[in-house]
């Protein structure tokens, strides 16, 4: 009796597999960067559509931008869009996973958790559906349509209890078409031509393996964020230095910033910020300053290098050889050695205030009457 209770058990597992087991994030490559691409087919926009990310297509004629607003690259068959026609490939092979099968009908109401999702055949969606990450960041979701996709005018994908875009992809084996107002949130990856109907927005991205792309006064905004430019501030400064500010353009989509600093080098105020005010030590030293901006989806490409100088604190000059006023001689005179190797340097003489401004590592301060006196030396 127990072998054959056994062996029910095992048949039952058979049976019903863990089919969501082990889901992975598609392999994006060089079309992590795009907005929309297409491998091949034009790409034709009408209106003021506004677009974050690049855009391309590495075989058809391309009419955009102008039209339209662009903040990004166009890549029409160069280098990236050849790369990007073989990884929008990939990407639509990655999201084959086998997932529970949904009806063909989505949204009116609909939450879905995350997972992996199929339809069997060509597919809709209507009113709102909801994405529930339940209070996962990382939570993913994987949609796939088993043909043509469209979605009704003002038709919402609403993501809820942490659900990140950046985790929500559609692998869709036929054309998309986002109805008019719609807004539409993930990356998909289709098997056919992307049109987006009147004022519709797309948040995430649109990527085709063969079909036209067509606008129509849309906004799409690719979450990825972009790569840091030039930051500006003071290169050469001392140690001890305080109050100094450095700063970058403010880098698309970024909601942080992730600064990196030279030793001994400290942020006072803006952390977390495009623009920083750093401190540094009395015991800080050269080195650069770099910085990549970062959101939920993760971190943007690093900054170039900004090389900052910090100089030493002069080291206190020493006595050398004195000359002594005498009956015949009024005033004397005395050398200082020890002086800054680099830069120019600066003697405060006391009492007197008198200033001597100079280079080298020795100097003869001369026309000194008798007396004690204090030298301060300091480099610029």
């Amino acid at each position: 009796m127990k072998k054959f209770l056994l062996i029910v058990v095992i048949s039952s597992l058979l049976a019903f597999p863990k089919v969501n087991f082990g889901q992975t994030s598609p392999n994006l490559g060089t079309t992590s960067g795009f907005a929309l691409f297409t491998a091949v087919g034009a790409f034709n926009n009408t209106g003021a559509s506004a677009v974050t990310g690049d855009v391309g297509t590495n075989a058809g004629a391309f009419n955009a931008f102008p039209p339209g607003t662009l903040i990004g690259t166009k890549h029409v068959l160069d280098p990236i869009s050849t790369t990007a026609a073989t990884d929008v490939a990939i990407a639509y092979s990655d999201l084959t996973q086998v997932g529970t099968v949904i009806g063909v009908g989505l949204g009116n109401g609909q939450i879905l958790l995350p997972g992996v999702y199929q339809t069997g055949a060509a597919s809709t969606l209507n009113g709102n559906l909801t994405l529930d990450g339940q209070g996962n960041p990382d939570a993913l979701f994987i949609i796939r349509i088993g043909g043509a996709f469209a979605t009704g005018a003002s038709s919402n994908v609403i993501l809820t209890n942490s659900a990140s875009l950046c985790n929500v992809y559609w692998q869709i084996n036929g054309k998309f078409d986002l109805g008019d107002a719609s807004v539409f949130r993930g990356t998909l990856v289709a098997d056919g031509a992307i049109t987006l109907l009147e004022g519709s927005s797309l948040l995430g991205r649109g990527l085709s393996k063969a079909g036209a792309i067509s606008l129509n006064n849309n906004t799409v905004t690719n979450p990825q964020v972009a790569a840091a430019g030039t930051i500006t501030g003071n290169a050469t400064i001392c140690q001890g230095e305080a109050g100094l500010i450095y700063s970058v353009t403010a880098i698309s989509n970024a909601t942080g910033y992730s600064w990196n600093l030279p030793s001994g080098a400290t942020i006072t105020q803006g952390t977390n910020t495009n623009s920083i005010t750093v401190d540094y030590s009395t015991i800080a030293s050269s080195g650069n300053i770099t910085v990549q901006g970062n959101n939920s989806c993760g971190t943007g490409t690093l900054s170039a290098n900004f090389a900052v100088t910090v100089n030493p604190f002069p080291t206190a000059p020493t006595v050398g050889t004195i000359t002594q006023p005498t009956c015949t001689l009024a005033t004397g005179s005395i050398v200082l050695n020890g002086l800054p190797a680099t830069g120019t340097w600066t003697l405060t003489r006391s009492p007197g205030g008198t200033t001597t401004t100079g280079t080298g590592t020795s100097s003869t301060v001369s026309l000194l009457a008798a007396g004690t006196y204090t030298f301060t030396v300091t480099n610029a």
